[in-house]
């Protein structure tokens, strides 16, 4: 069963500073966590989708990484 989506102000991206869409994932043992996603377009780390819990411990490496995914995807969007 899928949740309403909603923006939590105190769930920031870490890069743009706007607030984190967190979604309610059931997870099977009866119960959830959060999912959250950066849907700024103009933000290197949009469409990152991850738990709360594992995005707060991403390290600056982790970060990086997802920026070169997506401007990966973008240069190849745009050829």
């Amino acid at each position: 069963m899928s949740e309403i989506i909603v923006s939590h102000p105190c769930h920031c991206c870490h890069d743009c500073g706007q607030p984190l869409d967190c979604q309610c994932q059931q997870d099977g043992r009866g119960g959830s966590y959060l999912l959250v996603t950066c849907w700024n377009p103009d933000c290197m780390l949009r469409t990152v989708t991850r738990s709360l819990d594992t995005y707060t411990l991403m390290q600056e490496s982790d970060f990086a990484a997802y920026r070169e995914m997506n401007r990966k995807r973008d240069e190849v969007c745009c050829e």
